[in-house]
């Protein structure tokens, strides 16, 4: 019988492939190749198959750790930013309740310098007072109807007028 060359292909590392790397994959095949027929069968991979499965566990590990890790990160960066819009809003609520407290120690003096004031007023100042706040201008004249634009809020204080 004639003899003709084997028509076995030869393996060349892909254009852009490491050539080591494809070294090592080539060497690795050749020892699950047992039969040499370039065809691995199952009876042949129990070696790797059993690496395969180890590599994976510990890729997989590796993963839920990252994970875990990951999620530790994003929780303490939301804390440090709930911590900081907390502490944010008191300074700030705590900013409008002086400005608040200003507001009404200003607004508190004020009376008490107009109550101190109108306690200090004779007769003739009181007079004044009054024709100044009912008197359109504040002149000396008093109409029916400044009067009563002055008085229609104020009926109540009036304790000695009769019905």
């Amino acid at each position: 019988m004639g003899s003709q060359p084997s028509k076995v292909p030869i393996l060349k590392c892909p254009p852009g492939f490491d050539a080591q790397k494809f070294k090592k994959i080539t060497q690795l095949f050749d020892k699950l190749d047992k039969d040499s027929n370039f065809g691995v069968s199952s009876d042949e991979i129990e070696d790797i198959a059993k690496l395969h499965v180890e590599n994976s566990i510990l890729r997989m590990t590796a993963m839920v750790d990252s994970k875990a890790l990951s999620l530790k990160v994003v929780n303490n960066a939301i804390l440090i930013d709930e911590t900081s819009a907390i502490a944010k809003i008191k300074q700030e609520s705590d900013a409008r309740r002086q400005n608040e407290q200003r507001i009404h120690d200003a607004s508190l003096k004020r009376l008490e310098n107009k109550i101190a004031w109108y306690e200090s007023l004779d007769e003739s100042g009181k007079a004044d007072a009054f024709m100044k706040a009912v008197s359109p201008g504040g002149g000396e004249h008093l109409d029916f109807w400044t009067f009563f634009e002055y008085m229609k809020t104020r009926t109540d204080d009036i304790k000695n007028i009769e019905d």
